[in-house]
């Protein structure tokens, strides 16, 4: 672990040190030993689209993404500079390290062995067939996000849905116990839920394409591992938080009352 763990902060130093390369700019590294064998540059506000599908060659031995980083304080409590530059480095036995630098300071998490959660380290670990994290939701929030997104768009066209519109609209409406209540809805929504498998949802899609992963479904599914599907699943959704705000403003007093209730039951 240790020859494996220094050889990969060794190629994370060695990235934080590219001096030529503009601190705005996103890039896309890959190693052969020590040493850097290519730099692509990549999207600043998304590094990691141009990464979806890819997969690099045997004899890359490590690969990393060096980008501008922003960090916003949420809590007004600390200040922090405004601009920062993360680096991400995994090699092909998926030690992982990721280096936030800004000009006082570097903080490095890792090395591990351990999958690191987030975009880029999916991103780059797929590159390499690497697995990913487990995934880190139910498919019960992808089933109620999926609802939910269904309806806002219904309701923005059609003001005022009514309660039994919105239960015609869930996948499992048909299936509650009648008469329907948030109760009963939140009850066939967790068996749903539950159902379901992550890894299986990855292979239908892989197959099929659907709802709602666009055009590139089938390639990408296919290229991810289940975890990795399963966040951007999620992802591919808008907040839970953003929809329900959408909803209370387009849809009765007592209808939303009744969606927002079916969504506190699941939890």
């Amino acid at each position: 672990m240790h020859t494996t763990a220094d050889a990969v902060e060794t190629l994370a130093q060695l990235t934080l040190d590219l001096d030529s390369l503009s601190p705005n700019i996103a890039t896309f590294i890959t190693y052969s030993g020590h040493a850097i064998t290519e730099i692509q540059q990549l999207d600043s506000t998304d590094p990691v689209t141009a990464l979806l599908g890819r997969s690099v060659n045997d004899s890359v031995t490590a690969v990393g993404v060096r980008s501008p980083a922003e960090i916003t304080n949420r809590t007004k409590i600390e200040t922090f500079p405004p601009h920062h530059t993360v680096v991400h480095v995994v090699n092909r036995n998926g030690c992982a390290v990721t280096v936030l630098r800004d000009e006082a300071d570097s903080r490095w998490f890792g090395p591990t062995m351990s999958p690191q959660q987030g975009r880029v380290p999916d991103a780059c670990r797929r590159t390499m067939g690497l697995p990913t994290s487990p995934p880190s939701e139910p498919m019960t929030n992808f089933v109620i996000a999926a609802w939910l997104e269904v309806v806002t768009r219904q309701a923005l066209c059609q003001p005022e849905l009514e309660w039994t519109h919105i239960v015609e609209l869930h996948p499992a409406g048909t299936s509650a116990e009648w008469p329907v209540t948030p109760a009963t809805l939140a009850k066939a929504t967790r068996s749903l839920g539950s159902s379901l498998d992550w890894e299986r949802f990855r292979r239908v899609i892989a197959t099929v394409g659907g709802f709602p992963f666009g055009d590139e479904a089938i390639n990408f599914a296919t290229w991810m591992d289940c975890g990795m599907f399963s966040r951007w699943a999620m992802e591919s959704l808008p907040d839970r938080a953003d929809l329900l705000d959408a909803l209370e403003a387009v849809l009765g007093p007592a209808t939303f009352d009744r969606l927002w209730a079916t969504v506190r039951f699941c939890e």
